[in-house]
């Protein structure tokens, strides 16, 4: 008798024990999901934080930059524009097109300009005044071939920047002029950039002359 008592307490006690345990168990594993799904959340915000800092990072890390000196800078702007798919931006003080001269390489750059905005290419040109008094045939060329150009926003603020965006990842920077002296004789230096962060610097400066910029006709 004294045995089935002792059977029947071990079972009362095995279910106590039990449920406990299955109730304890199941208050655990409530606890380690609630902490889990935070531990997501937290880790979902620390992924969105980073990847927007990757791609902050990713745009204005210069992938390359190296000097053209002299005569290397024609080469190179004329590889650039003539390859351009998206946009070229032109910032220039002195842009000098001889009609005389079929194979002056300032004429090839502006051949090749024409040449990007007839397959689509997105070209602005701004110039300082300089240009318009010195050699307004340049003008007349661009604007007969439909190439937008415009001058710098005051004739009283000289622009002395000699800068070019393509396709907004390379940037050229420097002393060129496009003149045949600049780009055939004199001693000239240009940075070219390669940063799709830069370039965007570029554009805004760039937008921030044209939309105030003058027509020709003003």
């Amino acid at each position: 008798m004294a045995s089935n008592k002792f059977t029947v307490l071990l079972l009362v006690v095995g279910l106590v024990v039990g449920f406990a345990f299955g109730s304890l168990s199941q208050s655990g594993w409530q606890t380690m999901y609630n902490q889990l799904y935070k531990d997501y959340e937290n880790l979902q915000i620390q992924y969105t934080t980073l990847n927007s800092t990757y791609w902050e990072l990713k745009q204005t890390v210069v992938e390359k930059a190296f000097l053209l000196e002299d005569s290397e800078y024609y080469v190179e702007a004329y590889k650039l524009i003539k390859n351009a798919t998206d946009m070229v931006y032109v910032i220039m003080f002195v842009v000098k097109f001889d009609p005389k001269h079929a194979e002056d390489p300032v004429n090839r750059l502006l051949k090749a300009l024409v040449d990007a905005k007839n397959r689509g290419v997105e070209v602005k040109v701004l110039v300082d005044d300089e240009t318009l008094k010195s050699y307004p045939q340049t003008l007349t060329f661009l604007e007969t071939n439909n190439v937008k150009v415009k001058l710098d926003p005051s004739s009283g603020v000289q622009t002395h920047t000699k800068m070019v965006v393509v396709d907004g990842k390379y940037v050229l920077v420097g002393s060129h002029n496009w003149t045949e002296s600049a780009l055939s004789y004199n001693h000239e230096v240009t940075l070219e950039i390669v940063s799709e962060g830069i370039a965007q610097e570029a554009i805004g400066y760039f937008n921030s002359l044209w939309e105030n910029g003058r027509t020709l006709s003003t």
